[in-house]
């Protein structure tokens, strides 16, 4: 492994250790919760602030720890040949790969461990109807997932086939990241449901409502990694292909579609920005919730 995929992984382990440092910090704490809140423009009650923060710096903290492990051992295994090819140029992108899937896999796993339990004198508070994955995600993020993935691996088979003899780097970009991308997938389709069938034990609606935002905001990390793995291999696989291929025709073809796939990346950010999809499950969920619904004295009453 070159130097630079070194700095590359170094670079991102002390990131992860930093992230992981900082969920110990009270005033980082506070300051994440109250962030999310004016992300999701909900209010967060000040008798809520510190059960909010401390679970997002527990997911914070999987997913930091997650993604320490996996890019450690993508290091590892690209200096040592375990498995995969050192060869290739875009080893670096490999290590950022595995660092998203291993922040999902730490986010999945904080999600599930996490149980929350109120005192029995309580009353409590339960929705009308049973809730789905479809409720906390955008469209376009959950079905962009799927869709990303199975292009990505639909890629993988036809360059398998038709690939120029000197695109062994490049094909194993893509089997890179389409691998890990179905992997990442499986892992989301799997654990999303599980989120959303644990139970939301709250004595008031503002405990509901901040329950459902930190499940939503879970959703939406474990479903970046197959988004971005998925992507990686539509582009820069592509793209590789492109570089090694000796025929004009496959190299603009490769160089058309990997535009293609480039600007729908672009299109999609920006939707994602005008559409603020972590609002998502407000509108589904929480489409006539009032501000008086997040007091702590309307509660009581």
């Amino acid at each position: 492994m070159d130097g630079g995929a070194w700095f590359i992984s170094i670079l991102i382990s002390i990131g992860m250790i930093v992230g992981f440092a900082l969920t110990f910090v009270p005033f980082c704490a506070r300051w994440s919760a109250h962030r999310h809140a004016a992300s999701i423009r909900i209010d967060l009650p000040a008798h809520l602030e510190r059960t909010v923060a401390a679970r997002l710096m527990a997911r914070s903290r999987g997913g930091s720890l997650g993604g320490l492990v996996f890019t450690a051992a993508a290091a590892l295994a690209f200096h040592f040949e375990v498995g995969v090819n050192n060869d290739s140029q875009l080893t670096g992108l490999f290590i950022v790969g595995s660092t998203f899937a291993g922040v999902a896999t730490g986010t999945a796993v904080a999600a599930l461990t996490g149980s929350r339990t109120i005192s029995p004198d309580r009353p409590r508070v339960a929705r009308a109807r049973a809730v789905a994955v479809s409720d906390y995600l955008a469209p376009f993020e959950l079905i962009g997932a799927r869709i990303v993935v199975f292009a990505a691996v639909g890629v993988l088979l036809v360059t398998t086939v038709v690939a120029a003899p000197g695109a062994g780097g490049s094909l194993f970009a893509i089997a890179f990241f389409a691998i890990f991308g179905a992997v990442s997938l499986a892992l989301f389709e799997v654990a999303s449901r599980r989120i959303v069938d644990l139970s939301q034990p709250a004595g008031s609606t503002a405990e509901l409502v901040w329950d459902d935002a930190i499940r939503a905001s879970s959703l939406r990390d474990l479903v970046t990694a197959p988004l971005a793995l998925g992507a990686y291999c539509l582009v820069f696989g592509v793209f590789g292909i492109a570089e090694s291929s000796a025929h004009p025709a496959a190299m603009l073809v490769s160089w058309v579609v990997g535009s293609i796939f480039a600007l729908t990346g672009l299109a999609a950010a920006v939707y994602s920005i005008a559409t603020r999809p972590q609002r998502y499950f407000v509108d589904r969920l929480w489409s006539d919730l009032r501000a008086s619904d997040l007091d702590l004295v309307a509660d009581v009453a």
